[in-house]
């Protein structure tokens, strides 16, 4: 190729009528809308100072378990990764949503809203992984 590319965004699927919940999640996970037109059914989310944009778009597929969307995930770090999955648990369940979490590590962990991320989860790792 003759021009440089530049990695714009990634895209995940979500079940229908869970946009807003899921915007409302990623808030609370230090993000901020990059694009939302009203009545669409997708939207961008970004983090000030990261260049990664993740938009996030309903679909009619049924979601598949936890453990076949565990290889593909939106990861964030953290200084204690364990307690971050905790307070997102609980809020999530707060809202009325069911919730799986596990651990790869002790220090690389994860959660899932197995009735609204239809192909993955949210990893949340110790900020030491990078340190490696």
């Amino acid at each position: 190729m003759n021009h440089t590319l530049s990695l714009h965004h990634c895209a995940k699927r979500i079940v229908p009528n869970s946009l807003e919940f899921v915007m409302e999640l990623f808030l609370r996970l230090d993000c901020r809308k990059w694009y939302w037109k009203t009545g669409e059914r997708w939207a961008m989310i970004e983090q000030e100072g990261r260049n990664m944009i993740v938009q996030f778009i309903e679909t009619d597929q049924k979601p598949q378990s936890t453990e076949e969307k565990k290889n593909s995930h939106i990861a964030f770090l953290s200084d204690d990764p364990k307690k971050d999955v905790a307070e997102m648990r609980a809020w999530i369940e707060s809202k009325g949503f069911k919730c799986n979490d596990g651990a790869w590590s002790g220090r690389e962990f994860y959660f899932d809203c197995p009735d609204v991320f239809v192909d993955f989860v949210i990893e949340i790792m110790h900020t030491s992984i990078v340190e490696d």
